[in-house]
């Protein structure tokens, strides 16, 4: 039984931005190995003003989203950690835990944490029997002590 059902990534790029870079930063939320064979689902909007709008998102189900959660969390710096586990309960409802990182860290690779509009936002489903079981804060500090796979 997997932890972890799906992990949901999405992002927007807006018309001032550039798509290859908004792209970068959604996988570098991946572990190394992932990324070359993710399946990155676009869809085209309008904005408010008429300005175009492109949602991007990535979806993991089974091993590879808990893959993915795994790699996220360990790759949180000391602080995000403290500050993830001290608001779990504001990030976590109906067996889902909801995620915002900041999009231009993000593509230098650096995962952090941030609660403003323009992020990466992440979606993780856990397993309700893992949840009703463990606890959300057992399963989410047992990640992040896990080594990362690349």
């Amino acid at each position: 039984m997997n932890i972890v059902e799906q992990v949901e990534l999405s992002t927007h790029v807006h018309a001032t931005e550039d798509e290859a870079k908004v792209v970068k930063a959604l996988l570098n939320l991946l572990p190394t190995q992932m990324r070359s064979n993710a399946y990155l689902i676009a869809e085209d909007n309008m904005g408010h003003f008429g300005n175009r709008i492109r949602i991007l998102k990535l979806i993991f189900k089974g091993e590879d989203s808990l893959n993915v959660l795994k790699h996220i969390l360990t790759q949180l710096n000391p602080l995000d950690r403290e500050i993830l586990m001290l608001s779990l309960s504001e990030r976590f409802n109906e067996g889902r835990l909801y995620l915002r990182f900041n999009k231009q860290l993000a593509y230098r690779g650096i995962l952090r944490l941030d609660d403003s509009d323009d992020v990466i936002k992440a979606v993780v489903r856990i397993n309700h029997w893992v949840l009703k079981r463990s606890g959300i804060e057992t399963i989410i500090r047992d990640l992040m002590s896990e080594k990362p796979r690349a």
